[in-house]
């Protein structure tokens, strides 16, 4: 005959309890508040290490873009500090090399923490490059000047540093660096081909050639900008339809990746989380690429993440 266990659960017993019953309190509060729309909450079990009922939660649209909302600030560079490392030692691992796009300010500050993060990195093999940098003026090499503490501090060789060439002529400069990109190794920067149409066998004819980095990290403008493509710009209608892969950033003086090569990514980190970029967050969450006159909705695919914080998504259904 079997007894039950009268003895008092020991404490880590009761707070695993108690974290699986907040769990299903916010899924079931989620779902309860879903509107009819196209905002579904993900069964993904949250990444992040934050043991309270205000850890990040992350939801799937229908279009397969997914979302995270996290408390703060803090917990949101966590988590990209968290996914670069994992991002570039699996590809180490399985590939032999990772490649990583940057822009600038507060989405390339955590790297710096990278190698504290990691220490099993082997930064020898990682890629740097940029969604968009100024090439020419006072402001040239910005990007480049804003990611030199973390790469120094993680000793990423310099020849892995790969930067758009600075020169007068930004036409010239995406040129040749559309060329460095289709020219790297394939085991650093893949391949795909984008706007090609389908035949009855199978194969595509036509479109462009188009890198495949392993991660695209981006920031955005409460405008809905994102890398240096601006709502109604010239830049946005050559982004799509797999046409070009870097064009010349409009009045920036530099160049910038193409919606279409964001897309290509394997991985899309898209960091919005001030509190001004609400009604941006809603809209290009909610419209996503039909929406001409907002770029960074228009970044599309299952891979691409949208990192919000409690005050960027409070415009958002159910909140």
């Amino acid at each position: 005959k079997l007894e039950a266990d009268s003895s008092p659960s020991p404490p880590h017993s009761r707070r695993v309890r108690m974290a699986a019953r907040c769990g299903l309190l916010m899924v079931t509060a989620a779902l309860l508040m879903r509107p009819s729309g196209s905002f579904i909450l993900s069964s993904r079990v949250p990444r992040h290490r934050l043991a309270t009922c205000t850890a990040a939660t992350t939801h799937q649209l229908d279009d397969r873009r997914r979302y995270t909302i996290f408390p703060d600030d803090a917990a949101l560079a966590e988590h990209i500090v968290s996914t670069v490392a994992h991002a570039a030692r699996t590809n180490i691992e399985e590939k032999g090399g990772f490649s990583i796009s940057i822009g600038s300010g507060t989405t390339v500050k955590p790297l710096a923490r990278l190698k504290e993060h990691e220490p099993s990195i082997d930064f020898s093999k990682v890629h740097v490059f940029f969604g968009n940098e100024r090439t020419s003026g006072d402001a040239a090499g910005k990007c480049l000047n804003g990611a030199q503490a973390w790469l120094d501090a993680c000793g990423v060789p310099p020849s892995n540093v790969h930067s758009p060439p600075f020169g007068d002529d930004p036409a010239a400069s995406a040129e040749q660096y559309t060329e460095l990109l289709l020219g790297m190794p394939e085991n650093v920067v893949g391949r795909t081909i984008r706007g090609g149409k389908v035949m009855g066998n199978g194969m595509v004819t036509g479109g462009t050639d188009m890198p495949v980095l392993d991660l695209v990290l981006l920031g955005s403008g409460a405008d809905g900008h994102t890398a240096s493509l601006y709502p109604g710009s010239k830049q946005v209608l050559a982004s799509y339809e797999g046409v070009n892969v870097v064009v010349p950033a409009d009045k920036k003086g530099g160049v910038t990746f193409t919606i279409d090569t964001i897309s290509s990514a394997a991985r899309v980190l898209l960091s919005a989380g001030k509190a001004e970029q609400s009604e941006m967050v809603a809209m290009g969450l909610r419209e996503g690429g039909t929406k001409m006159g907002l770029p960074a909705g228009m970044i599309c695919g299952e891979q691409v993440e949208w990192l919000l914080t409690e005050a960027s998504a409070v415009a958002l259904p159910g909140k």
